[in-house]
């Protein structure tokens, strides 16, 4: 016997925002959701320091650095019911504070396990603000969902360059690991209160039905075919990217003698890929997504192939790695996202949004751990060729099993 649904909560009375003052608002949410890339992507870079200071085995900083990853799949379906009972607007900014307050935290922690605690919190934190992000894209722009959708991966890139760059000058500056983390935590905490005061209820709750363009069509539950086909291959998806960005660095170290700084830059790369994001999302606006989700797997396991079975030149890396992040970080992570609120009915949107968050995260935190395992057991290039070849083969047959003319639509009122 399940409970009773809780109803999604209803657009405030009055004057939706004009475009322009949502796009002013929406570029707001952006860059608070910048600020979680730059608090996720700066403790890997000042996990020496906090290594030397606690005494950490490579192993256990490993964790602390990766283990924001299980705060966000446990918190990711939980968030659609704190966006049905709060208000996605106040989901944001509970987010917000909660990875934010935990970053802060994390300087003062005593030990290992309660470092390991504000570590989860902090992904918990960008789970929800993460998901409600989503929604609020979905919603707000009904006509342009994907777009909207790719314009939130971007804010991520954006904010993983920052991020680290910043916390180096940081770190530096102030000869202490505490500080980019003090600073990072102050940032979001005032973005917090700015999207308090800033950003309007009528657009961050605003429903399709309620705009100018009526959402139609979608399962009306997430364990309808569409859904849980996208749910599982937005998993596959997880365990294939994160297996790469947790180890390519490595792959090209220990395997083609790369030194560190031609690694970063090979490495980032495909970070950089992620800038084509809202092209990602064009297409989802315009393509079939059996089409779309076949093709953009297959290209990440052309990739991942050329960069496991081609020449170790710099060149040749270089050229693959960039790729595979357009297929992965611009391709399958924005259709993945946005065909998986397509794939629903209007009241389901935020759950739709925080399956997402939990299929992605919850695989991305084992991952490295089983890629890692295989390297071991098999090498690098069989153990590329299972999951991050194999994975990405499995994603694009699953594609087959979506049916295009039961994912929503938006039609304009006349």
């Amino acid at each position: 016997m399940s409970a009773a649904p809780i109803p999604e909560i209803s657009s405030p009375p009055g004057r939706a925002p004009s475009p322009r003052a949502a796009v002013a608002m929406f570029g707001l949410l952006l860059l608070a959701y910048a600020v979680n890339a730059m608090d996720r992507m700066v403790f890997p870079v000042l996990l020496v320091e906090v290594r030397g200071e606690y005494g950490f085995s490579l192993e256990a900083a490993g964790l602390q650095a990766t283990v924001f990853a299980l705060g966000m799949g446990l918190a990711g379906l939980p968030a659609g019911w704190f966006q049905r009972t709060l208000g996605r607007r106040h989901t944001i900014v509970l987010g917000t504070l909660a990875f934010s307050l935990a970053t802060a935290l994390t300087t003062v922690s005593v030990g290992f396990t309660d470092m390991l605690l504000w570590r989860v919190l902090s992904g918990a934190g960008e789970a929800l603000q993460l998901a409600a992000i989503i929604t609020v894209a979905s919603n707000a722009f009904p006509a342009r969902r994907g777009m909207a959708i790719g314009s939130v991966n971007t804010a991520f890139a954006v904010g993983s360059i920052i991020g680290p760059a910043l916390g180096s000058v940081l770190l530096e500056g102030y000869g202490t690991w505490r500080a980019p983390m003090l600073a990072y935590g102050a940032i979001g905490v005032a973005l917090a209160l700015a999207i308090m005061v800033l950003v309007s209820p009528r657009f961050t709750e605003t429903d399709p039905e309620t705009a100018s363009a009526v959402h139609a069509g979608g399962a009306a539950s997430l364990l309808a075919r569409n859904p849980l086909t996208l749910a599982v291959i937005t998993a596959l998806f997880g365990l294939t990217d994160f297996a790469f960005i947790g180890l390519y660095a490595s792959y090209l170290r220990e395997q083609l003698h790369f030194s560190a700084g031609e690694a970063g830059f090979v490495v980032g790369l495909s970070g950089l890929a992620a800038f084509a994001s809202p092209l990602g999302g064009l297409l989802v606006d315009r393509l079939s997504p059996r089409v779309l989700i076949m093709a953009l797997n297959l290209g990440v396991a052309l990739c991942g192939a050329a960069l496991f079975l081609g020449p170790g030149t710099m060149t040749w890396q270089s050229v693959f790695s960039f790729l595979f992040g357009l297929f992965a970080s611009s391709g399958v992570y924005v259709a993945a996202a946005g065909y998986l609120v397509k794939s629903v009915n209007g009241e389901n949107v935020s759950r739709a949004a925080g399956m997402f968050v939990t299929c992605v995260y919850v695989a991305a935190g084992v991952a490295g751990l089983l890629f890692s395992s295989l390297v071991t057991a098999t090498g690098w290039t069989t153990a590329a060729m299972v999951q991050i070849v194999g994975l990405s083969v499995l994603g694009a047959a699953l594609a087959l099993v979506l049916r295009p003319h039961l994912f929503s639509t938006t039609t304009r009122h006349h």
